[in-house]
């Protein structure tokens, strides 16, 4: 059985959102912050892109180069 995210299907709180701007100026990766707000890390992406946050200041697990 798989173990269900704490905000599983739930909105972004205020307090969320507060929590993901101070996190993403610290440029703290994105999986951190996944874990830091019990939300998956393509949810975290979402909400950067969605509250026009800098994805490139919060770093992913890893960038594609040619």
């Amino acid at each position: 059985m798989t173990k269900k995210r704490a905000h599983h299907g739930h909105g972004w709180t205020p307090s969320d959102l507060k929590k993901l701007r101070s996190l993403v100026a610290r440029e703290t990766p994105r999986a951190e912050i996944a874990k830091a707000l019990g939300r998956t890390v393509a949810a975290v992406y979402q909400r950067i892109v969605t509250e026009q946050l800098s994805p490139q200041q919060s770093r992913g697990a890893g960038r594609r180069t040619r």
